[in-house]
């Protein structure tokens, strides 16, 4: 599976594009806390001047402000910001790209099976890529349909997600949007469960998950092995790619 956005927005007069971690030495970095760009960097370049903001949006304040130089961030976020108008450029890392999945708590492998049998039907009739295209391709993915729970009784499944993570999860008033939105509430639907969807900051949704606050995590997470030392990963709905940004400037 590959990410339906195509980035626009580099600049045609730059002779090189950052595109490894190596060459920010020295730099001013900002990532948003607890991602995998977050942990990467903490892990591997302790030494960075790394700003750590609570969203992603806040990665941009930050570049717009001059207090960091380069941010962090995975392609399809960043295409929201620049259908915003926002002057970035971008660069793909020379990164592998990640895969992400809904989390469970490591005792509930019943919900993480029924939602992978889910997932497996959505990619086999093809109606996963349809979705996932449906919000990618959007520039304005407030404006489209809030998914609905149509099952009104029976047992709740709690879900959390970070709820400012265009276009995977977004808040529309008290109502959460977004393509995460619409696949737990699609498999809901589907095993006769109503949905719940409260909104945590990404940083605290793996440890909540593990310690059993709710039944599903879903915010544009990507899997990793430390991760999965946590909790339970779902199959894959989508698979992310790091960029790295600045503001749009003669050089990059």
């Amino acid at each position: 599976m590959t990410s339906a956005v195509i980035l626009s927005g580099c600049s045609t007069k730059t002779n090189h594009k950052v595109r490894e971690y190596d060459e920010l030495a020295g730099k001013k970095i900002v990532v948003q806390e607890g991602t995998i760009f977050d942990e990467e960097l903490s892990q591997k370049y302790p030494s960075y001047n790394i700003t750590r903001v609570p969203s992603f949006f806040d990665i941009y304040k930050v570049l717009v402000s001059g207090e960091a130089d380069y941010g962090i961030d995975e392609d399809v976020t960043a295409s929201v910001i620049l259908s915003s108008g926002l002057s970035i450029d971008t660069a793909y890392a020379n990164i592998p790209a990640e895969p992400m999945g809904a989390i469970f708590n490591k005792n509930n492998t019943e919900l993480q099976s029924q939602f992978n049998d889910f997932i497996d039907e959505l990619e086999n009739s093809g109606e996963l890529s349809k979705i996932r295209k449906k919000w990618f391709s959007s520039t304005s993915p407030s404006s489209l349909p809030i998914p609905e729970s149509t099952v009104k009784s029976g047992k709740p499944i709690n879900v959390i997600t970070e709820g400012s993570y265009p276009p995977f999860n977004l808040s529309i008033g008290k109502k959460i949007s977004g393509l995460d939105a619409e696949l737990v509430t699609m498999f809901g639907n589907k095993i006769q469960r109503p949905v719940v969807i409260s909104v945590v900051p990404f940083r605290d949704i793996i440890d909540h998950i593990a310690q059993g606050k709710a039944d599903i995590g879903i915010s544009g997470i990507s899997i990793t092995e430390e991760r999965a030392g946590k909790v339970l990963f779902s199959k894959p709905y989508n698979n992310s790619h790091t960029i790295i940004v600045r503001l749009k400037q003669e050089e990059f």
